[in-house]
């Protein structure tokens, strides 16, 4: 038993530390995620799951129809035995049992166009689903890169805080031997204070920013959530393909263009449907039946056999006049049809104006990288050269501190350009069916 509680406490312990193990998530751990737990992505599955049974039914809805029916009566007074088709006044049990089948021959091909339209609108429900999961990934991943961005952001205030540190520790010996008056260390405090902030500021960005991941992905607050870290190799601009270009590329593979384009299909299948409905209509029907009679002296095995019978029955159902409601039908099938294209263009043009929206970010975006890429350079040249001027105390504290936040503040507005730059350039890979990936190699 000692041994038994021993394992039990080490499976407990063992246990524990697994749950509060931190998980890293990767990008790809945050889409799978969202996918899951997404409510819109979820209702769309569940439509197409009814759109799949309604093609399958249509499908079925051809074959012929078979049903068993059997009918016991008791007639009291004076009535009529339906098989020997005499009146009487005993009281009677009857049992009438049959068994029906009818199958449609022709209906003006309803049924055929009926199982088109339902597949297409199964189809085009797949394709909207990929649309739903398209548009979580691009929020999920401006999320996931914002973090990335966040946590960068956090080390540079962490690295100028520790430069500050030591600036603070120089100063104090400057002032010690007179080197510098003591509001020179007050103003270099004064910068470790503000260096200090930058850095809560950071992190309290970075929190907000993994609650805004973690709200996409459908997931409550996390305190031990964090992702998997990728260091950014240097980003070269670099021209895309032009707009029209990508435009060309993207109406070819997006699900919502080929969503549209089913769903035009639909209605003009719809068309069919309701011109049809107008058409004769043929069956052919086939019943057999048996039954009893009490009130006949013949057992129930010679009546059930004497009273057999069988029908074989073609009917034909020629619409003359409906109140014009197949012809109101027609012409509000085709109306929808010329609804349903405007749809398709409105899709077609949404996407155009994104693309153009995205390239034009892009350049952008690549333009403010490449110029702020420049003027680090200068500041890192200048910095470092104040910097040395100051260890050796032939800088004001003001001037070198004007310099530092100059430093502080091109090292930021890089890092946000060159994230910024980045998830462009992934909008672009998007709309050009790139496989996603947070590599920067080009």
């Amino acid at each position: 038993m000692k041994i038994i509680s021993i394992l039990f406490a080490f499976l407990m312990i063992l246990s524990h530390f697994s749950m509060n193990a931190q998980q890293t998530w990767s990008l790809k751990m945050c889409l799978d995620t969202a996918y899951k737990k997404n409510i819109a992505v979820n209702q769309a599955q569940l439509s197409s799951r009814v759109n799949k049974i309604a093609f399958e039914q249509s499908k079925s809805a051809v074959l012929p129809t078979l049903n068993f029916n059997d009918v016991q009566s008791l007639n009291a007074g004076y009535s009529l035995d339906p098989f020997t088709y005499q009146y009487t006044t005993q009281k009677i049990s009857i049992n009438n049992a049959s068994l029906n089948s009818n199958v449609t021959l022709f209906n003006g091909h309803v049924l055929l166009y009926t199982i088109k339209q339902n597949k297409l609108i199964y189809e085009a429900g797949l394709l909207d689903i990929e649309k739903v999961k398209n548009d979580i990934l691009l929020y999920v991943l401006a999320g996931y890169m914002q973090v990335l961005m966040d946590y960068e952001a956090v080390s540079v205030a962490q690295a100028q805080i520790d430069v500050t540190n030591t600036q603070v520790e120089q100063t104090k010996i400057f002032v010690k031997f007179g080197k510098l008056v003591q509001l020179n260390l007050f103003q270099i405090e004064s910068q470790l204070a503000t260096d200090k902030l930058t850095k809560i500021n950071a992190v309290n960005q970075l929190q907000l920013d993994k609650l805004i991941l973690l709200q996409l992905m459908e997931i409550p607050v996390l305190n031990d959530f964090d992702i998997e870290r990728i260091e950014l190799k240097s980003l070269l601009p670099f021209l895309p393909p032009s707009s029209e270009e990508i435009n060309e590329v993207s109406l070819g593979f997006l699900p919502q263009i080929k969503s549209a384009s089913l769903k035009i299909k639909v209605a003009q299948s719809r068309v069919k449907v309701s011109q049809s409905a107008g058409l004769p209509k043929l069956v052919l029907g086939g019943t057999l039946k048996t039954g009893y009679s009490s009130v006949r002296i013949d057992d129930l095995s010679s009546q059930l056999k004497n009273n057999f019978s069988q029908l074989l029955s073609l009917t034909l159902s020629v619409p003359i006049f409906n109140n014009f409601i197949a012809k109101s039908n027609v012409a509000t099938a085709r109306i929808n049809v010329l609804m349903v294209s405007l749809d398709e263009q409105q899709t077609k043009n949404d996407l155009r104006k994104s693309i153009e929206t995205v390239y034009t970010n892009q350049i952008s975006s690549g333009k403010k990288l490449i110029a702020l890429g420049e003027q680090m350079e200068l500041e890192q040249r200048t910095y470092s050269d104040m910097e040395k001027k100051y260890s050796v105390g032939i800088l004001s504290t003001t001037d070198f501190l004007i310099e530092k936040n100059n430093y502080n503040r091109v090292s930021m507005s890089l890092i946000q350009a060159k994230y910024d730059y980045l998830l462009r350039t992934k909008l672009v890979d998007f709309y050009l069916g790139k496989p996603l990936s947070l590599m920067t190699d080009k």
